[in-house]
Protein backbone atom coordinates (compact mmCIF):
# COMPACT_ATOMS: atom_id res chain seq x y z
CA UNK A 1 0.00 0.00 0.00
CA UNK A 2 2.76 2.45 0.52
CA UNK A 3 4.43 1.78 -2.18
CA UNK A 4 1.29 2.39 -4.32
CA UNK A 5 1.19 5.35 -2.52
CA UNK A 6 4.72 6.89 -2.91
CA UNK A 7 4.53 5.62 -7.15
CA UNK A 8 1.61 7.81 -7.15
CA UNK A 9 3.23 10.86 -5.32
CA UNK A 10 6.13 10.65 -7.68
CA UNK A 11 3.76 10.52 -10.94
CA UNK A 12 2.11 13.78 -10.15
CA UNK A 13 5.20 14.81 -8.96
CA UNK A 14 6.40 14.15 -12.73
CA UNK A 15 3.04 15.43 -13.70
CA UNK A 16 3.37 18.66 -12.24
CA UNK A 17 6.97 18.75 -13.22
CA UNK A 18 6.24 18.87 -16.93
CA UNK A 19 3.16 20.82 -16.80
CA UNK A 20 6.02 23.92 -15.19
CA UNK A 21 7.67 23.48 -17.69
CA UNK A 22 5.34 23.55 -20.41
CA UNK A 23 3.95 26.92 -19.23
CA UNK A 24 7.42 27.98 -18.58
CA UNK A 25 8.18 27.28 -22.49
CA UNK A 26 4.88 28.76 -23.93
CA UNK A 27 5.77 32.01 -21.59
CA UNK A 28 8.95 32.34 -22.92
CA UNK A 29 7.57 31.91 -26.30
CA UNK A 30 5.02 34.33 -25.73
CA UNK A 31 7.56 37.19 -24.72
CA UNK A 32 9.76 36.38 -27.66
CA UNK A 33 6.91 37.15 -29.85
CA UNK A 34 5.97 40.45 -28.04
CA UNK A 35 9.53 41.35 -28.20
CA UNK A 36 9.49 40.70 -31.98
CA UNK A 37 6.32 42.76 -32.29
CA UNK A 38 7.46 45.59 -30.24
CA UNK A 39 10.87 45.69 -32.36
CA UNK A 40 8.97 45.71 -35.74
CA UNK A 41 6.40 47.54 -34.54
CA UNK A 42 7.69 51.03 -36.27
CA UNK A 43 9.95 49.68 -38.87
CA UNK A 44 7.87 46.32 -40.72
CA UNK A 45 4.52 45.85 -41.40
CA UNK A 46 4.86 42.09 -42.67
CA UNK A 47 6.91 41.18 -39.54
CA UNK A 48 4.28 43.11 -36.80
CA UNK A 49 1.48 41.51 -38.55
CA UNK A 50 3.32 37.85 -38.69
CA UNK A 51 4.39 38.68 -34.60
CA UNK A 52 1.26 40.19 -34.06
CA UNK A 53 -1.84 37.43 -34.87
CA UNK A 54 0.71 34.53 -33.57
CA UNK A 55 1.10 36.44 -30.44
CA UNK A 56 -2.78 36.87 -29.82
CA UNK A 57 -3.32 33.14 -30.60
CA UNK A 58 -0.60 31.87 -28.55
CA UNK A 59 -1.75 34.28 -25.52
CA UNK A 60 -4.97 33.13 -25.36
CA UNK A 61 -4.22 29.27 -25.64
CA UNK A 62 -2.37 29.48 -22.71
CA UNK A 63 -4.98 31.66 -20.95
CA UNK A 64 -7.26 28.75 -22.21
CA UNK A 65 -4.81 25.93 -20.98
CA UNK A 66 -3.58 27.24 -17.57
CA UNK A 67 -6.87 28.30 -17.31
CA UNK A 68 -6.69 31.76 -15.82
CA UNK A 69 -9.55 33.77 -15.16
CA UNK A 70 -10.30 37.57 -14.93
CA UNK A 71 -12.87 39.70 -14.03
CA UNK A 72 -13.43 42.58 -16.74
CA UNK A 73 -14.40 46.11 -15.14
CA UNK A 74 -15.91 48.48 -16.75
CA UNK A 75 -12.73 49.93 -18.67
CA UNK A 76 -12.45 46.64 -20.27
CA UNK A 77 -16.12 46.40 -21.06
CA UNK A 78 -16.62 49.57 -22.34
CA UNK A 79 -13.35 48.77 -24.91
CA UNK A 80 -14.85 45.59 -26.17
CA UNK A 81 -18.12 47.54 -26.90
CA UNK A 82 -16.13 50.23 -28.63
CA UNK A 83 -14.46 47.55 -31.03
CA UNK A 84 -17.97 45.47 -31.54
CA UNK A 85 -19.86 48.47 -33.21
CA UNK A 86 -16.58 49.58 -34.68
CA UNK A 87 -16.52 46.12 -36.32
CA UNK A 88 -20.67 46.38 -36.96
CA UNK A 89 -19.93 49.67 -38.71
CA UNK A 90 -17.57 48.34 -40.87
CA UNK A 91 -20.04 45.34 -41.89
CA UNK A 92 -22.49 47.57 -42.44
CA UNK A 93 -21.02 49.85 -44.65
CA UNK A 94 -18.88 47.01 -46.75
CA UNK A 95 -15.44 48.06 -45.70
CA UNK A 96 -14.93 45.13 -43.79
CA UNK A 97 -10.99 45.17 -44.04
CA UNK A 98 -11.20 48.19 -41.29
CA UNK A 99 -12.91 46.11 -38.45
CA UNK A 100 -9.32 44.10 -37.84
CA UNK A 101 -7.82 47.56 -36.32
CA UNK A 102 -9.60 47.71 -33.16
CA UNK A 103 -10.68 43.96 -32.92
CA UNK A 104 -7.10 43.03 -33.18
CA UNK A 105 -5.46 46.04 -30.87
CA UNK A 106 -8.05 45.16 -27.75
CA UNK A 107 -7.72 41.45 -28.53
CA UNK A 108 -4.13 42.28 -27.61
CA UNK A 109 -5.25 44.17 -24.61
CA UNK A 110 -7.45 41.15 -23.39
CA UNK A 111 -4.43 38.72 -23.92
CA UNK A 112 -1.96 41.00 -21.96
CA UNK A 113 -4.48 42.05 -19.18
CA UNK A 114 -4.86 37.81 -18.41
CA UNK A 115 -1.52 36.89 -18.27
CA UNK A 116 -0.38 39.92 -16.34
CA UNK A 117 2.40 41.54 -15.45
CA UNK A 118 3.77 39.09 -13.57
CA UNK A 119 4.26 37.16 -17.34
CA UNK A 120 5.25 39.71 -19.02
CA UNK A 121 9.50 40.12 -19.05
CA UNK A 122 9.07 43.96 -19.19
CA UNK A 123 12.63 44.75 -19.50
CA UNK A 124 13.31 43.01 -22.92
CA UNK A 125 10.48 44.18 -24.60
CA UNK A 126 11.56 48.10 -23.39
CA UNK A 127 15.11 46.81 -24.75
CA UNK A 128 13.32 46.07 -28.09
CA UNK A 129 10.88 48.65 -27.96
CA UNK A 130 14.04 51.22 -27.96
CA UNK A 131 15.94 49.37 -30.50
CA UNK A 132 13.34 49.81 -33.12
CA UNK A 133 12.23 52.85 -32.29
CA UNK A 134 15.97 54.10 -33.25
CA UNK A 135 16.34 52.10 -36.18
CA UNK A 136 13.20 53.82 -37.75
CA UNK A 137 14.51 57.37 -36.18
CA UNK A 138 17.85 56.72 -38.79
CA UNK A 139 16.08 55.99 -41.26
CA UNK A 140 13.14 59.27 -40.86
CA UNK A 141 16.22 61.47 -40.45
CA UNK A 142 18.19 60.08 -43.41
CA UNK A 143 15.43 60.57 -45.42
CA UNK A 144 15.13 64.16 -44.14
CA UNK A 145 18.48 65.51 -44.11
CA UNK A 146 19.85 63.35 -46.83
CA UNK A 147 17.67 62.09 -49.55
CA UNK A 148 15.56 65.44 -49.50
CA UNK A 149 12.51 64.32 -48.01
CA UNK A 150 10.44 67.19 -46.28
CA UNK A 151 8.28 64.94 -43.59
CA UNK A 152 10.07 62.91 -40.97
CA UNK A 153 7.73 59.27 -41.03
CA UNK A 154 8.91 56.34 -39.04
CA UNK A 155 9.03 53.97 -41.71
CA UNK A 156 5.75 51.62 -40.48
CA UNK A 157 3.97 54.01 -38.67
CA UNK A 158 2.87 55.91 -40.98
CA UNK A 159 2.07 59.86 -41.52
CA UNK A 160 3.87 62.84 -39.81
CA UNK A 161 1.85 63.63 -36.91
CA UNK A 162 0.91 59.73 -36.20
CA UNK A 163 4.92 59.30 -36.23
CA UNK A 164 5.10 62.17 -34.23
CA UNK A 165 2.35 60.87 -31.57
CA UNK A 166 4.60 57.92 -31.36
CA UNK A 167 7.37 59.44 -30.68
CA UNK A 168 5.33 61.27 -27.81
CA UNK A 169 4.17 57.73 -26.26
CA UNK A 170 7.67 56.75 -26.48
CA UNK A 171 8.57 59.38 -24.51
CA UNK A 172 6.43 59.09 -21.78
CA UNK A 173 7.05 55.39 -21.41
CA UNK A 174 10.93 55.78 -20.70
CA UNK A 175 10.44 59.05 -18.41
CA UNK A 176 8.51 56.34 -16.56
CA UNK A 177 11.03 53.51 -16.91
CA UNK A 178 14.01 55.87 -15.52
CA UNK A 179 11.89 56.90 -12.52
CA UNK A 180 10.68 53.84 -11.36
CA UNK A 181 13.78 52.07 -12.37
CA UNK A 182 12.88 49.50 -15.06
CA UNK A 183 15.72 49.37 -17.04
CA UNK A 184 18.70 50.94 -17.29
CA UNK A 185 18.79 54.69 -16.42
CA UNK A 186 21.03 55.41 -19.52
CA UNK A 187 19.18 53.55 -22.03
CA UNK A 188 16.16 55.41 -20.94
CA UNK A 189 18.00 58.36 -21.31
CA UNK A 190 19.24 57.51 -24.66
CA UNK A 191 15.26 57.08 -25.48
CA UNK A 192 13.97 60.04 -24.26
CA UNK A 193 16.34 62.04 -26.11
CA UNK A 194 15.55 60.49 -29.15
CA UNK A 195 12.05 60.30 -28.86
CA UNK A 196 11.79 64.52 -27.98
CA UNK A 197 14.40 64.98 -31.06
CA UNK A 198 11.09 63.00 -33.13
CA UNK A 199 8.95 64.94 -31.55
CA UNK A 200 10.85 68.42 -32.54
CA UNK A 201 11.96 66.84 -36.04
CA UNK A 202 8.54 65.97 -37.13
CA UNK A 203 7.58 69.64 -36.55
CA UNK A 204 4.43 68.12 -35.40
CA UNK A 205 2.42 71.48 -33.73
CA UNK A 206 0.46 69.03 -31.52
CA UNK A 207 2.98 67.15 -30.19
CA UNK A 208 5.28 69.90 -29.60
CA UNK A 209 2.83 72.21 -27.62
CA UNK A 210 1.98 68.89 -25.71
CA UNK A 211 5.90 68.77 -24.32
CA UNK A 212 5.95 70.99 -21.35
CA UNK A 213 2.46 69.20 -20.39
CA UNK A 214 3.93 66.04 -20.83
CA UNK A 215 6.86 67.54 -17.91
CA UNK A 216 4.58 68.95 -15.77
CA UNK A 217 2.89 66.43 -15.28
CA UNK A 218 5.12 63.84 -15.10
CA UNK A 219 6.75 65.62 -13.07
CA UNK A 220 4.22 66.69 -10.40
CA UNK A 221 2.93 63.16 -10.26
CA UNK A 222 6.41 61.17 -10.32
CA UNK A 223 8.05 63.21 -7.32
CA UNK A 224 4.78 63.76 -5.37
CA UNK A 225 4.64 59.60 -5.70
CA UNK A 226 8.06 58.79 -4.44
CA UNK A 227 7.68 61.12 -1.49
CA UNK A 228 4.63 58.96 -0.40
CA UNK A 229 6.08 56.14 -0.64
CA UNK A 230 9.66 56.91 0.66
CA UNK A 231 11.79 56.42 -2.65
CA UNK A 232 12.64 59.87 -3.55
CA UNK A 233 15.74 59.92 -4.94
CA UNK A 234 17.68 63.51 -5.03
CA UNK A 235 19.98 61.51 -7.85
CA UNK A 236 16.66 61.20 -10.08
CA UNK A 237 16.08 64.67 -10.07
CA UNK A 238 19.21 65.89 -10.89
CA UNK A 239 19.37 63.62 -13.42
CA UNK A 240 16.17 64.86 -14.89
CA UNK A 241 17.31 67.96 -14.44
CA UNK A 242 20.13 67.58 -16.73
CA UNK A 243 17.58 65.52 -19.05
CA UNK A 244 15.53 68.33 -19.32
CA UNK A 245 18.74 70.83 -20.01
CA UNK A 246 19.81 68.55 -22.71
CA UNK A 247 16.42 68.54 -24.39
CA UNK A 248 16.14 72.28 -24.76
CA UNK A 249 19.39 72.14 -26.06
CA UNK A 250 18.50 69.58 -28.23
CA UNK A 251 15.70 71.05 -29.47
CA UNK A 252 17.25 74.69 -30.20
CA UNK A 253 20.13 72.35 -32.39
CA UNK A 254 17.69 70.84 -34.32
CA UNK A 255 15.77 74.37 -35.13
CA UNK A 256 18.49 75.39 -36.32
CA UNK A 257 18.64 73.11 -39.14
CA UNK A 258 18.26 73.63 -42.57
CA UNK A 259 14.52 71.55 -42.14
CA UNK A 260 11.64 73.83 -44.15
CA UNK A 261 8.96 71.99 -42.37
CA UNK A 262 10.32 72.88 -38.67
CA UNK A 263 10.65 76.70 -39.55
CA UNK A 264 7.63 76.85 -41.91
CA UNK A 265 4.95 74.62 -39.37
CA UNK A 266 5.83 76.19 -36.19
CA UNK A 267 5.23 79.87 -37.39
CA UNK A 268 2.26 79.24 -38.09
CA UNK A 269 1.23 78.71 -34.47
CA UNK A 270 -2.28 77.72 -34.44
CA UNK A 271 -3.43 78.70 -37.49
CA UNK A 272 -3.83 75.62 -38.59
CA UNK A 273 -7.63 75.81 -37.09
CA UNK A 274 -8.44 77.85 -39.76
CA UNK A 275 -8.58 74.62 -42.11
CA UNK A 276 -9.14 72.46 -39.43
CA UNK A 277 -12.81 73.80 -38.40
CA UNK A 278 -13.93 72.95 -42.00
CA UNK A 279 -12.99 69.94 -41.56
CA UNK A 280 -14.78 69.04 -38.15
CA UNK A 281 -18.09 70.65 -39.37
CA UNK A 282 -18.17 68.60 -42.60
CA UNK A 283 -17.43 65.62 -40.06
CA UNK A 284 -20.35 66.70 -38.18
CA UNK A 285 -22.68 67.58 -40.58
CA UNK A 286 -21.84 63.99 -42.29
CA UNK A 287 -23.01 62.12 -38.79
CA UNK A 288 -26.38 64.10 -38.86
CA UNK A 289 -27.22 62.68 -42.02
CA UNK A 290 -25.93 58.96 -41.14
CA UNK A 291 -26.05 58.95 -37.09
CA UNK A 292 -26.22 55.60 -36.55
CA UNK A 293 -23.20 53.86 -37.79
CA UNK A 294 -21.38 56.23 -40.20
CA UNK A 295 -20.38 56.61 -43.65
CA UNK A 296 -17.06 53.91 -43.42
CA UNK A 297 -13.93 54.89 -43.26
CA UNK A 298 -12.73 54.78 -46.89
CA UNK A 299 -15.56 57.14 -47.71
CA UNK A 300 -14.20 59.87 -45.56
CA UNK A 301 -11.89 61.03 -48.26
CA UNK A 302 -15.36 61.48 -50.92
CA UNK A 303 -16.72 63.85 -48.00
CA UNK A 304 -16.78 67.22 -50.13
CA UNK A 305 -16.07 70.47 -47.30
CA UNK A 306 -17.16 72.79 -50.14
CA UNK A 307 -20.85 71.98 -49.82
CA UNK A 308 -21.29 73.81 -46.19
CA UNK A 309 -17.98 76.17 -46.58
CA UNK A 310 -17.68 77.07 -50.75
CA UNK A 311 -14.56 78.86 -49.28
CA UNK A 312 -12.61 75.70 -47.74
CA UNK A 313 -9.37 75.60 -49.25
CA UNK A 314 -9.24 72.08 -48.84
CA UNK A 315 -12.35 70.33 -49.82
CA UNK A 316 -11.15 66.67 -49.06
CA UNK A 317 -9.12 65.40 -45.99
CA UNK A 318 -8.38 61.41 -45.58
CA UNK A 319 -9.62 61.87 -42.26
CA UNK A 320 -11.70 64.33 -39.87
CA UNK A 321 -8.61 65.59 -37.91
CA UNK A 322 -10.08 64.56 -34.87
CA UNK A 323 -10.99 61.16 -32.98
CA UNK A 324 -14.10 61.82 -32.03
CA UNK A 325 -15.79 63.73 -34.92
CA UNK A 326 -13.74 60.69 -37.04
CA UNK A 327 -15.24 57.95 -34.90
CA UNK A 328 -18.89 60.04 -34.93
CA UNK A 329 -18.59 60.39 -39.02
CA UNK A 330 -17.42 56.91 -40.33
CA UNK A 331 -19.01 54.49 -37.29
CA UNK A 332 -21.75 56.60 -35.80
CA UNK A 333 -22.79 57.79 -32.52
CA UNK A 334 -22.89 53.95 -30.84
CA UNK A 335 -19.00 53.40 -31.00
CA UNK A 336 -18.22 57.17 -30.33
CA UNK A 337 -20.09 56.54 -26.85
CA UNK A 338 -18.47 53.48 -25.74
CA UNK A 339 -15.11 55.20 -26.65
CA UNK A 340 -16.51 58.56 -24.82
CA UNK A 341 -17.09 56.22 -21.42
CA UNK A 342 -13.79 54.42 -22.01
CA UNK A 343 -11.79 57.47 -21.78
CA UNK A 344 -13.47 58.29 -18.45
CA UNK A 345 -13.05 55.17 -16.89
CA UNK A 346 -9.86 54.54 -17.64
CA UNK A 347 -9.10 58.28 -16.36
CA UNK A 348 -10.59 57.29 -13.12
CA UNK A 349 -8.60 54.08 -13.06
CA UNK A 350 -5.03 54.73 -14.01
CA UNK A 351 -5.81 58.20 -11.99
CA UNK A 352 -5.80 55.72 -8.70
CA UNK A 353 -2.63 53.81 -10.33
CA UNK A 354 -0.67 56.87 -10.58
CA UNK A 355 1.93 55.43 -7.83
CA UNK A 356 2.86 52.67 -10.35
CA UNK A 357 5.11 53.03 -13.21
CA UNK A 358 2.58 52.49 -15.72
CA UNK A 359 0.39 53.61 -14.21
CA UNK A 360 1.41 56.95 -14.49
CA UNK A 361 2.45 56.20 -17.79
CA UNK A 362 -1.09 54.99 -18.91
CA UNK A 363 -2.39 58.06 -17.46
CA UNK A 364 0.21 60.53 -19.21
CA UNK A 365 -0.55 58.55 -22.61
CA UNK A 366 -4.47 58.70 -22.17
CA UNK A 367 -4.57 62.37 -21.07
CA UNK A 368 -1.79 63.38 -23.70
CA UNK A 369 -3.02 61.23 -26.42
CA UNK A 370 -6.39 62.73 -26.03
CA UNK A 371 -5.48 66.40 -26.40
CA UNK A 372 -3.75 65.47 -29.42
CA UNK A 373 -7.43 63.34 -30.68
CA UNK A 374 -9.06 67.02 -30.62
CA UNK A 375 -6.81 67.87 -33.49
CA UNK A 376 -5.43 64.31 -35.08
CA UNK A 377 -6.31 60.82 -34.56
CA UNK A 378 -4.24 58.79 -32.39
CA UNK A 379 -6.59 55.95 -31.29
CA UNK A 380 -5.62 53.55 -34.11
CA UNK A 381 -2.61 51.52 -35.96
CA UNK A 382 0.73 51.02 -34.49
CA UNK A 383 -0.04 53.87 -31.74
CA UNK A 384 -3.45 51.77 -30.59
CA UNK A 385 -1.49 48.79 -30.26
CA UNK A 386 0.84 50.33 -28.06
CA UNK A 387 -1.50 52.26 -25.91
CA UNK A 388 -3.18 49.06 -25.34
CA UNK A 389 0.02 47.09 -24.30
CA UNK A 390 0.30 49.90 -21.44
CA UNK A 391 -3.18 49.95 -20.24
CA UNK A 392 -3.31 46.50 -20.25
CA UNK A 393 0.20 46.24 -17.74
CA UNK A 394 -1.51 49.50 -15.76
CA UNK A 395 -4.57 47.62 -15.37
CA UNK A 396 -2.73 44.57 -13.24
CA UNK A 397 -2.14 47.37 -10.50
CA UNK A 398 -5.46 46.23 -9.55
CA UNK A 399 -4.95 42.59 -9.64
CA UNK A 400 -2.41 42.59 -7.34
CA UNK A 401 1.25 43.25 -9.44
CA UNK A 402 2.69 46.59 -9.40
CA UNK A 403 4.48 47.21 -12.36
Amino acid sequence: MKQATFSQSSLEKTANLENSKAKITLISTFNVLLCVLFFALPISEAVKQIALYALIVLGFYIIWRQKLSFKLDMVGIFLIAYAGFFALSALINAQMKYMLDPIRSVALFLVIYGLGAKNIRLNFVLYCLFGGYLIAFIMASYKVFFAGAQLFELKSIGYVNTSAIYSLFILSIFLCAFWWRLVSRWLCIAAILLSFSGVVLSASRTCIYLLPLLFLLFGFFAINSSKNESKFSWEHLFIMLGVIIALALVAFLLTLLPHERIAYKISLGSGFLSTRLYIFGSAFYTWLEHPFFGIGGAEFLNVDNSIWYPNSPEPHAPHAHNTILHLLSTTGIFTALCYIIFCLFALVKFFKARKSALGLCALLILVLGNIAGLVELQFHSENLLLTMFIFALACSYFKGQKV
